[in-house]
């Protein structure tokens, strides 16, 4: 009997191609997957439909390409072992990710026709170029693959450049739309994170970069995937240092939106440096675009590319950035269980968050795998950054030092952000279980007294259910009535802490026009007490008298001080002690006006409240509280008038109503938009239109810009939680006449 061999039918390669790659989207990524095995740096594929609607797709890379003999003995045979047994790539040292040798037969799925360009380096330094076309009609099923030719030719130069070009014809284009390209975006994300790396016994890997162009879909005609990786997480935090060494730091997170702060003058030898990095925390609920990344391919990515690596002049320096590298310290500090940053003005800012605690706020810092990016260094003196001939660091640690700071500086700002995200995620989450439990309750629970509104549905409900229980059994639902009883004191406890903390966070507008008053006052209190009385002794005449008016000037300022002492006094250690009582109100109107006095006189600003009726008082409202909502709405109004210019008027009304005691805040300033005007309750959205700080910033003197505060956009918010302590009411109304705004708040 004569000896048997397998014979291999054509149906096998739609096997292979068509059903065990199932969508064309992973066809697509099979390829461009072998450009990257290939050890291109780069890779564009270009969508586009031809005369009859089908489509056309050309992947083009600048990898290793293929000689002749790789075609045939690599290319044409299927199912090779080939990666098998070269698991990484020749220049770069990259770990393969095909195996199986079935990748570019996924090409009968995206069309009938294929053209192969590729040019390789042969063993003597010569160029071959090798061009065949596949017909994949011609392989029916019933023929055998080893007797279809497929046409081709190969010419061979002394001079080229390697790289492979695919280009498919015949598929259906239809059968593209935005769900499986953005499909194809995700199995790309992996690739394109390789942002470069060094292996050893390998040259140094620059990276991969890939562009998907097409213009089948809305904005999508140029796709960069790097790009939309670094977007796609929770938050991108840019970092640039100018020439005087001002460090400015933006971030761009879920929820926060654009924020951004300046740190003055603080790193002069880093001027010229920048930097760019994604925060991607290992949860999918926090990402931006979830269409690019999944939490698969996030979890490779932070694996293996995780982490801020360091360049100079273009070339990256080692091992910063590179896996297990702490450069920045991030680890160490949260293996330490490090919670408060150590910048004080990053303390000031968390403790202005609503719901952060300063000292706690960097226990949510991320790993240092969760920092995706780079640094860019710079600097006046390039001998204070001067790179190892070996690129494995820099000359000295003096300049790592000071890098570090500087990047971690924006690492903690970004964190204290992070934190107060989640603290308004878990508010969010609470506003929705209160609303189930409304849905499943039948009744209304008020914001803030959800806890006490479900402690006391139970109670009833279980005291309703215990009537109908056998005596012996009942024992149990008093332990629950019991406990809901607790729930209720601890609930009432825990509302009274808050009512404290919220009114020392509401201190900040005093504080800053006490700063603001002290550094002019301090300079000089001294000399002129020990000095002016002297000289005035031995004087005579019109200068003596001049120095007595001096003497009464300083007499003036320590009246203001002393007023100003006595308002920031009202929150002391002894707060708890502080009743509500009905107040005066026009003469904490008045002191409150008073604060604003240099301001007030510089700018020529009217501020009258003659129309508050002497005898009017408030309903019972903590002293603080008051003076709390009067600043930081009169620092607002202060504001808008001095950026509007013109005549500067502001009127403060109050009369009482059938609700309580009405405030009516009118001012010619800036103006507001009744529509979006919910928008400035908003905590951080301090000029939502860009209205006013744009005319503020060139009309107010930089002296000044501390008095009444550049947009935290945190008054209002806090303004607004006072008045629904008190179950008031605080909106915009129409303003008529001259008036531009007016802020109507209604205290019961």
């Amino acid at each position: 009997m004569p000896d048997l061999s397998f014979v291999v039918d054509s149906a096998l390669l739609s096997e292979l191609g068509e059903r065990l790659v199932e969508t064309d989207h992973l066809a697509l990524a099979e390829l461009i997957k072998n450009a990257y095995d290939a050890d291109a740096t780069g890779v564009t594929v270009a969508l586009k439909p031809d005369k009859q609607n089908k489509s056309e797709i050309v992947i083009v890379d600048n990898g290793s390409g293929m000689t002749f003999s790789d075609v045939q003995n690599y290319w044409m045979r299927i199912a090779t072992t080939n990666k098998v047994r070269n698991d990484v790539s020749k220049k770069y040292g990259r770990p393969k990710t095909g195996s199986k040798g079935i990748g570019r037969f996924s090409c009968r799925r995206l069309g009938n026709k294929l053209k192969l360009q590729t040019i390789g380096k042969d063993k003597n330094g010569k160029y071959e170029k090798t061009e065949v076309t596949f017909n994949w009609e011609d392989y029916k099923p019933g023929t055998e693959v080893t007797k279809i030719n497929c046409p081709g030719e190969t010419t061979i130069t002394k001079e080229g450049k390697t790289g492979t070009i695919l280009i498919i014809q015949g598929g259906d284009y239809e059968r593209w739309n935005q769900r499986s390209w953005n499909a194809l975006k995700r199995q790309m994300v992996v690739l394109v994170a390789n942002r470069g790396t060094k292996r050893q016994g390998f040259e140094e890997d620059p990276g991969f970069n890939i562009t998907l162009l097409t213009d089948k879909f809305e904005d999508e005609v140029v796709t960069n995937p790097r790009e939309q990786l670094m977007k796609a997480g929770w938050g991108t935090l840019k970092i640039d240092v100018e020439k005087d060494g001002t460090l400015k730091c933006s971030l761009n997170a879920k929820k926060i939106g654009e924020r951004s702060y300046t740190l003055t003058e603080a790193y002069p030898e880093l001027a010229g440096t920048t930097a760019e990095i994604a925060i991607l925390p290992d949860d999918k609920s926090q990402f931006r675009n979830t269409s690019v990344l999944s939490l698969g391919s996030l979890k490779k990515i932070l694996l293996e590319w995780g982490g801020v690596f360091v360049k100079q002049r273009g070339f990256r320096i080692y091992p910063f950035g590179s896996p297990g590298d702490d450069w920045l310290y991030i680890d160490r500090d949260r293996g330490r269980r490090l919670g408060q940053t150590e910048y004080d003005v990053l303390r000031g800012l968390a403790d202005r968050l609503k719901g952060v605690d300063s000292s706690r706020a960097l226990l949510n810092m991320l790993s240092s795998y969760s920092y995706v990016g780079g640094v860019e260094v710079a600097s006046p003196d390039m001998k204070y950054f001067e790179m190892k001939a070996s690129r494995e660091g820099f000359v000295g640690e003096e300049c790592i030092t000071v890098l570090r700071k500087a990047i971690r500086f924006a690492i903690d700002w970004s964190t204290i952000y992070r934190d107060y995200y989640l603290r308004l995620v878990e508010k969010e989450e609470t506003e929705a279980r209160r609303a189930e439990f409304e849905e499943a309750a039948k009744i209304k629970a008020e914001p803030g007294k959800i806890i006490e509104t479900a402690a006391e549905y139970i109670k009833h409900e279980v005291q309703q259910i215990s009537q109908k229980l056998p005596k012996e059994e009942r024992q149990a639902s008093k332990a629950v009535i019991k406990a809901s009883e607790a729930i209720l004191q601890s609930d009432k406890s825990s509302k009274e802490e808050l009512r404290h903390l919220r009114l020392v966070a509401s201190t900040s507008s005093l504080l800053l026009i006490f700063t603001h008053d002290v550094s002019g006052l301090l300079g000089n209190l001294d000399q002129y007490v020990t000095s002016l009385s002297i000289i005035r002794g031995k004087l005579t005449g019109d200068v003596a008298n001049k120095i007595g008016r001096m003497q009464e000037e300083l007499g003036d300022m320590k009246h203001r001080f002393k007023e100003l002492l006595e308002m920031t006094s009202l929150i002391s250690v002894d707060s708890k002690r502080a009743k509500a009582l009905e107040i005066a109100l026009k003469d904490r109107v008045e002191k409150a006006i008073g604060c604003y006095k240099l301001v007030k006189q510089k700018y020529d600003i009217d501020i009258n409240c003659d129309k508050i009726p002497n005898q009017l008082k408030t309903g019972e409202i903590l002293e603080a509280e008051l003076y709390s909502i009067l600043l930081n709405v009169l620092s607002n109004s202060i504001k808008a008038v001095i950026a509007k210019g013109g005549n500067k008027r502001i009127m403060i009304t109050a009369e009482k109503v059938n609700e309580g005691t009405k405030l009516n805040i009118l001012d010619t300033g800036v103006g507001v938009d009744l529509k979006s005007s919910e928008e400035l309750f908003v905590p951080f959205i301090a000029d939502p239109h860009g209205k006013m700080y744009s005319l503020l910033e060139k009309k107010i003197n930089p002296e000044d810009r501390y008095i009444v505060g550049m947009g935290s956009g945190l008054g209002l918010s806090i303004v607004r939680d006072i008045v629904n302590i008190h179950k008031g009411k605080i909106e915009f109304q129409p303003a008529k006449g001259e008036w531009q705004t007016n802020l109507e708040i209604i205290l019961p």
